[in-house]
């Protein structure tokens, strides 16, 4: 097993101590549809699960509650990423980050990352992954 705990390096190891490729992917949803988006945050890759490090969502003003599943119809993986506040005149930006080695969310093998959205708006979301 190679050393991995010589210094921050910005580098993400996976269990062999093998540097993994940090990824990223932004997507925008101009319209969102109730239930899975058709288009997949992150296509699945298969044997590989996608871990993510962090992302940042930004939906439209009084728009869709969403989160994040593990393939289409899949296991939710994140937290219900609320937006609910009638009224409000400014769109919800939503951001969240891990700690190395820590990771928020991951698919299931062979799985893409799919958002899934409770009502009709406009969404945005990036991810920043490695491939496990």
């Amino acid at each position: 097993m190679k050393n991995t705990t010589s210094s921050f390096s910005g580098n993400y190891y996976d269990a062999n101590g093998d540097v993994l490729a940090i990824l990223t992917q932004a997507r925008h949803y101009a319209t969102v549809t109730v239930g899975d988006q058709a288009q997949a945050l992150v296509a699945a890759v298969a044997g590989k699960k996608i871990r993510v490090l962090s992302m940042a969502l930004t939906s439209s003003i009084n728009g869709p509650q969403c989160y994040l599943r593990s393939g289409a119809g899949g296991t939710q993986i994140s937290e219900l990423i609320l937006r609910n506040i009638t009224g409000s005149t400014s769109a919800m930006n939503y951001q969240r980050s891990a700690y190395y080695p820590i990771h928020l969310y991951e698919t299931n093998v062979g799985q893409a990352l799919v958002l899934n959205c409770s009502a009709v708006g406009v969404a945005s979301v990036q991810v920043v992954y490695v491939l496990v």
